[in-house]
Formats: structure tokens, C-alpha cells, sequence
């Protein structure tokens, strides 16, 4: 798996979390930060500030996306691989698995 598989697939996994759990689904510039860099782009246009939150608040809540998308089986991919992809790099989504205590 690469690092950019290892991200898709983590990233992916959280959004359906999100979806199903809430109704609300990540905006692409939600996925976009957890990626570290523009990757996404939907073409939706953005009307309002991301449900998602800023900060400390926003690493709260995609750690709790994690878990649920753990609980959800939301992929077809591993878990466990994507996160040890993502441990030999500096990854934002690094801090997002550490918070969410599910993937050490």
C-alpha cells in the first residue's frame, strides 16, 4: 500500500462515517487538510463554513470519525496497514490515529 492509498483509504473510511452517522458528510477541504494537501475536489460549491470545526475541536471530532468508521468496516482496505503506512511519515493523519487511540 502507498502512502497515498494509505490516506485515501483512511480518509475515505471517515467520510462514510460521517455520512452515516451524521448526515453530513466531509467537505473537501475537511479531506483536503487531512491529506496535507489539495488531492480532493468535488467541484461543490461551498456556501458556509465546514461543519467540521477548526483546531484542537476538529482533531477531536475526526478522531471520533475514525473510531466509527473502525466500528463501521466502512472499506475494503486494512486499517491496521494504512496506519503502519502512515507511521514512517509526517502525516497530519498521524495526530487524527494517535487521538483516536483505535489504530496504536
Amino acid at each position: 500500500m502507498t502512502v497515498t492509498e494509505a490516506k485515501e483509504l483512511l480518509i475515505d473510511a471517515m467520510n462514510y462515517a460521517a455520512y452515516t452517522q451524521t448526515g453530513v458528510s466531509l467537505y473537501d477541504s475537511d479531506k483536503n487538510r487531512l491529506f496535507g494537501k489539495k488531492h480532493y475536489h468535488s467541484g461543490r460549491e461551498v456556501v458556509a463554513p465546514s461543519p467540521w470545526g477548526e483546531g484542537d475541536g476538529f482533531e477531536i471530532k475526526m478522531a471520533e470519525l475514525l473510531r466509527w468508521a473502525i466500528k463501521l468496516g466502512a472499506t475494503k482496505g486494512k486499517y491496521p496497514d494504512a496506519a503502519d503506512v502512515l507511521r514512517s511519515g509526517d502525516h497530519y493523519l498521524n495526530v487524527i490515529i494517535v487521538r483516536s487511540k483505535v489504530l496504536l
